[in-house]
């Protein structure tokens, strides 16, 4: 063989093997990310509004890396807030007072890789509703959430997202869960979904964030 076609030869047989690495890392990465789970509690209780299509903009980036997502929409049910009984510590077990539902919702976040939580700004807090329901299953079910990854969402029309966002966060950093961040507080703003979609930053942030938590499971 002569030198010039033993070098080309070579050449190609070693892109060969780099292509082969790549694309089997890459298999290896697609096939990683099927397993893992993620879980967003949405407490809106519209289920196609401003809060819905925050989560919308984080599926799409989870979708592409090939990871599970489930949103949980639970704005509308009818939850009753922790009344301090204390038997889930005494007894060891998940909320007593847990609906079949609230007890299906705590079971999936605890074999979740990461859990959201997302809410609409209501008085600068977070939906009652969506309080009650974290009031119980962070309390009962510590335990389970230690070490997941948790991250917060919030929409707003105008103000009152960082207080919010804080009171989200409040129940990871109680549980040892670390917090993913992005580019900016995990907000959005707008009174309507079209107005959404004109907040450019709110929009790269929670882009951002979704990278951020694949990085991080």
């Amino acid at each position: 063989m002569k030198k010039r076609e033993f070098i080309k030869s070579a050449m190609f047989a070693g892109a060969g093997l780099i292509l082969g690495n790549i694309s089997g890392r890459l298999m290896k990465s697609e096939k990683k990310n099927k397993n893992k789970k993620i879980i967003a509690i949405n407490g809106s209780p519209n289920e196609n509004g401003n809060t819905a299509y925050a989560l919308s903009i984080i599926e799409e980036i989870f979708r592409s890396e090939n990871i599970n997502f489930e949103i949980i929409n639970i704005g509308k049910s009818d939850i009753r807030g922790c009344i301090a009984c204390g038997r889930c510590h005494s007894e060891k077990t998940d909320c007593i007072h847990a609906t079949a539902e609230e007890k299906t919702w705590t079971d999936k976040m605890k074999i979740a890789d990461a859990i959201i939580l997302a809410s609409p700004t209501y008085f600068g807090g977070i939906t009652g509703t969506m309080k009650s329901f974290l009031d119980k299953a962070f309390y009962a079910s510590s335990n389970n959430f230690r070490h997941k990854i948790g991250a917060s969402v919030v929409t707003t029309r105008r103000t009152g997202a960082s207080m919010t966002f804080e009171g989200l966060n409040q129940y990871f950093t109680i549980t040892e869960m670390p917090v993913a961040s992005s580019t900016y507080w995990n907000n959005i703003r707008g009174l309507t979904v079209d107005d959404l979609k004109k907040d450019s930053e709110g929009i790269r942030t929670l882009q951002n964030l979704a990278k951020n938590i694949i990085g991080l499971i």
